[in-house]
């Protein structure tokens, strides 16, 4: 899905770095705005932002219930006869096939990171297995085998915030961004029982599919 095919109106939440630390923003779609799309004005601590490179958002389509992670190449401030608007370009994240020795569950939720005590970024938190997660970090580059990882996280906006300790293990890409992949440190109960959701939730879509495929056992 092309950035500019998202329908107008649409509520987007951009979780983004600004002043090195990661904040989440609500914005709505305007209109297409060359190979990017036109939002209301991106406000952090009641300030509007100029410029930022280090963002992703998401999108849910309201009929199918679809979810698309998008990285935001720039956000920038642009100005309409004296009114401040926001541009965003940037592609979708395709998520790849990519195997791991436990199994592991899709997540797509997006999460803030600090890699060795100092660097805040924006991530999203590809998947997650008893062992393992793996976290799509767009653009930002310099991780290397080794460095420490802190995630936080929230399954939505009522739920409490989620805390993942790791060390990175693995660079790859996806859709030609890049991606860590990190073993985990330890699993506290919260985070223990989100897996275990995950495992349900698995479980439950591939028996919905079997039935739905209409296989017939002539056993």
């Amino acid at each position: 899905m092309k950035i500019y095919d998202i329908p107008q109106a649409t509520k987007i939440t951009i979780n983004l770095v600004h002043n090195n630390q990661s904040k989440n923003v609500d914005a709505t779609v305007l209109t297409r705005y060359g190979d990017g799309i036109l939002i209301t004005p991106v406000m952090v601590d009641g300030r509007l932002i100029d410029i930022c490179s280090n963002a992703h958002f998401e999108y849910v389509e309201t009929i199918r219930g679809v979810k698309h992670v998008f990285q935001a190449d720039t956000i920038s401030r642009v100005d309409f006869a004296g009114t401040d608007f926001h541009v965003i370009t940037g592609k979708e994240i395709l998520l790849g096939n990519h195997q791991r020795k436990a199994e592991r569950y899709s997540v797509q939720l997006m999460g803030n990171a600090v890699i060795n005590k100092t660097r805040h970024i924006s991530v999203v938190l590809h998947d997650i297995s008893l062992r393992g997660f793996s976290l799509m970090v767009g653009k930002n580059t310099g991780f290397n085998v080794g460095d420490k990882v802190k995630l936080e996280f929230m399954k939505n906006e009522l739920s409490p915030k989620l805390v993942l300790n790791g060390v990175i293990v693995r660079k790859f890409s996806i859709s030609g961004y890049n991606a860590i992949g990190c073993e985990i440190e330890n699993i506290n109960p919260r985070v223990l029982g989100f897996i275990m959701e995950k495992k349900a939730e698995k479980l439950k879509f591939s028996k919905t599919s079997a039935k739905e495929s209409g296989a017939v056992n002539f056993a």
